[in-house]
């Protein structure tokens, strides 16, 4: 490692046990891999099984002495780690409050409790500025549109995530923030890392005009999707995604960095290769991505930020958006499915009890399957009816969100009011008015009637 220098790769690691392929053999050959490579920092997702993270521990114990796991959630935790030749000054876990449904159980995001691992790492030399690296694995999506694709979930995540970069930075770290975020450049979480959270996109920044469009993307080989734009996941390179279309890689692993205090001066994807014979496949569903940093020294009084009011009028609007659709659309839809579920399950539970009588005097071992059914159905039921979290958790009487949609309010009326003074607005057209949820303005006159509050 150079005096400034900073080697640092992200992998989604692919560790779902029982559910991924040779995980077992991937995981010992990525470790492998790491133990002999000559990176600074590596921020892995996915790690979910405790004899994967013993070998990755024990294999690269003298590359990176220093190394940590996170543990969270009700089954096998986050599945983020991170191995690092600096030492660590601090680390600590935060969870998403908003991160999926129980009722989803058979999609696991709930149950693993997604999170963002925070690590203060110690200064690379005393000119520069202490390095706080963020590693997520946001909330995956199961559909393009519509309920199951958590697009809401993820926004909120982003902008949990937002905040606690503006934290780090005005506290004068140098932020990076990496990990497989699950959200395409251009999306709003995306947004929000860029705009709100005032990051940079290190592959962005390295291509500049010479970075695709998504369009152009869709029309190019496969090699040059990986070489020219930054694919990591979809690419029918990957053996785990041999029929995925052209139109369908994306890049979906990031490095994001504070352009203040670092300098991207290379940046590729790695882990393309495949594992020997006889297994011969990829080492993940998604391709590694890989960023030489220089740090430099951090000038304290520069917060310049470069974002103009009209970008974030438009970011809080999206995001307003995005939360209201939800409150709107998905949480009666999932209360009334609820609902159902309930009472028919009830209705079905009694109906098999009335059925053990009957069945018992036919064939004994019966009784004891319905039984059993019984059981399961009245666990769903009050699984569905009883654990409610994803309403409490965004829907418009919970602390959480309402504070979420009080401060897109409040700063989407600064960003309001600047965008007015800066188009020379009449003041008197600036003025509060009532807010009413039926006119067509209400957006706006709600942020400003939040912000006399």
């Amino acid at each position: 490692m150079e005096k400034h220098r900073l080697r640092l790769l992200t992998l989604n690691a692919w560790g779902l046990k029982y559910i991924a392929k040779h995980r077992k053999a991937r995981l010992r050959w990525i470790a492998n891999q790491l133990a002999s490579s000559d990176y600074d920092v590596v921020a892995l997702q996915e790690v979910w099984v405790e004899e994967d993270w013993l070998y990755i521990d024990e294999q690269c114990r003298l590359e990176f002495p220093y190394r940590r796991l996170f543990r969270s959630g009700i089954v096998a935790g986050p599945g983020l780690a991170i191995l690092l030749k600096i030492p660590i000054n601090n680390s600590f876990l935060y969870r998403f409050p908003i991160n999926g449904r129980p009722s989803a159980f058979f999609r696991g995001d709930w149950l693993v409790g997604k999170s963002i691992a925070i690590t203060i790492l110690e200064p690379l030399t005393p000119e520069t500025p202490p390095i706080a690296l963020l590693n997520s694995h946001m909330h995956a999506p199961y559909a393009s549109l519509g309920d199951a694709a958590y697009s809401t979930h993820r926004a909120c995540q982003a902008w949990d995530m937002a905040k606690l970069v503006k934290t780090l930075k005005q506290a004068n770290y140098a932020v990076i923030q990496v990990g497989d975020l699950n959200s395409k450049p251009g999306l709003l979480p995306y947004k929000l890392f860029t705009i709100e959270g005032g990051l940079a996109d290190s592959w962005e920044i390295l291509k500049g005009d010479r970075n695709p469009l998504p369009e152009e993307i869709a029309r190019m080989h496969p090699g040059d999707q990986i070489l020219k734009a930054g694919v990591t996941c979809n690419s029918v390179f990957n053996t785990w995604h041999p029929h995925r279309k052209p139109h369908e890689a994306c890049r979906l692993d990031y490095v994001l960095i504070d352009s203040q205090t670092l300098t991207p001066v290379l940046a590729a994807v790695r882990f393309t290769e495949t594992l020997p014979p006889p297994i011969s496949c990829s080492a993940s569903d998604h391709f590694a991505f890989a960023v030489d940093l220089v740090v430099n020294k951090r000038d304290v009084t520069n917060h310049h930020d470069d974002h103009s009011s009209e970008e974030l009028f438009s970011l809080y609007r999206e995001t307003h958006e995005e939360i209201s659709w939800y409150l709107r659309e998905t949480i009666p839809f999932q209360a009334n499915w609820r609902k159902y579920h309930f009472f028919i399950s009830i209705i079905l539970v009694i109906a098999i009890h009335v059925g053990i009588t009957f069945a018992s005097q036919r064939q004994a071992w019966s009784s004891v399957l319905l039984s059993l059914a019984s059981t399961l159905i009245a666990v769903s039921a009050m699984s569905k009816h009883s654990i409610s979290s994803d309403r409490k958790s965004i829907s418009s009487d919970n602390t959480e969100t309402r504070s979420v949609i009080s401060s897109l309010a409040l700063v989407k009326s600064k960003a309001l009011n600047a965008f007015k003074c800066s188009k020379h607005i009449n003041p008197e057209e600036t003025k509060p008015r009532k807010y009413d949820e039926k006119s067509k303005d209400s957006y706006e006159a709600k942020a400003a009637y939040m912000a006399t509050r």
